[in-house]
């Protein structure tokens, strides 16, 4: 079982090269193939949740999902295998950490940070969706940074297959109570708007460095709970203005149609709110400097999303390579100094 696994243990053709995080259901680790030496996130089920039937159905839930998706904002699917009474699958290693993690240390972003982190989610979401699946835990856990700048949708467990047989109890409500929509609340059917609904939650927290709906009492997670979903269901969300006073009208006002209560007064898809957040985005966005007109773009906008939200480095096995970098950068600069003034001599 996953206590197991340590440095060195080995899954069919993967080797376990590090431990990346565990919760409540399984632990993820970096793993190396033995065949290519590519190295990815391989997740398993903890010892103690195997015989758990519904945690059980969500892990293979979450593989058959990921099985299906292939969209540069969507965690990619590698490989699904069963080796010494563990089952597992290797997923796209993203080692820069979550939106959670640069919320945690940022406590909200610029809105144009904001807004294009919405812009990706949306994309990923639109796969989504065209495929017929509805995520379901929408929550900046559940968004990570990948080295290619983007931010990509990933844990599929509570993820509904509009296509497939329905594994939830009718019911029973599912979800994050932070960025729970109503109807999912209220246990009733659920489709696209339902994941708006929770990146109307986000968006709101990105811009101002807290949920829409808070709940004063935090003396049991049974009481948040419910609390948060009566305010869900019945109060009215702030606006973003009411916290912060440099966000683009436009941008408020989106933020307040994607938390409507009914689905019908959201925005139709993931791709209408991504048109509008490029449409509210553009006008911020310099003109690239033409050849022979001198200058360049400044650091600050050649940097990809990723590298602006995390400012330091990834959260895992990437920090030394920044050192030696900034290092470099110190050697070259010290030189080109040196060389300038031997030059004036």
């Amino acid at each position: 079982m996953h206590q197991d696994l340590t440095v060195g243990s080995k899954l069919e053709h993967f080797e376990i090269t590090g431990r990346l995080g565990i919760g409540g259901a399984g632990a993820v680790f970096r793993a190396k193939n033995l065949n290519d030496g590519k190295e990815y996130a391989l997740k398993t089920l903890t010892s103690e949740t195997t015989i758990n039937e519904e945690i059980h159905k969500r892990f293979v839930r979450e593989i058959s999902v990921a099985q299906k998706l292939k969209h540069e904002n969507i965690v990619a699917y590698d490989y699904c295998g069963f080796d010494e009474n563990v089952l597992y699958y290797t997923m796209e290693l993203v080692p820069w950490g979550s939106l959670s993690d640069v919320l945690a240390k940022k406590k909200k972003l610029p809105w144009s940070d904001a807004v294009e982190c919405g812009i990706d989610i949306c994309r990923g979401l639109e796969h989504l969706h065209e495929s017929k699946i509805v995520h379901r835990d929408l929550k900046p856990a559940n968004i990570f940074l990948s080295d290619d700048g983007r931010l990509k949708l990933g844990d599929f467990g509570l993820a509904r297959d509009l296509e497939s047989m329905r594994l939830t109890v009718e019911g029973f409500t599912v979800g994050t109570a932070k960025y729970l929509a109503p109807e999912q609340a209220m246990a009733k059917p659920v489709d696209g708007r339902t994941d708006l609904y929770a990146l109307g939650c986000l968006m709101f927290e990105m811009l101002t460095g807290r949920p829409p709906f808070i709940c004063e009492d935090q003396s049991s997670q049974a009481l948040i709970f419910r609390d948060l979903m009566g305010k869900h269901v019945k109060a009215k969300p702030p606006l973003v203005s009411d916290f912060v006073s440099d966000c683009p009208p436009r941008l408020v006002s989106l933020v307040d149609q994607l938390l409507a209560k009914k689905p019908d007064d959201r925005p139709v898809s993931a791709a209408n709110v991504a048109e509008t957040l490029e449409s509210i985005l553009k006008p911020t966005e310099k003109p690239a400097v033409e050849p022979g007109q001198g200058g360049e773009p400044s650091i600050q906008e050649t940097k990809s999303l990723t590298s602006r939200l995390v400012e330091g480095g990834p959260t895992e096995g990437k920090n030394n390579k920044v050192g030696i970098l900034i290092a470099l950068a110190v050697v070259i600069v010290g030189g080109v100094i040196f060389a300038v003034m031997q030059s004036q001599k």
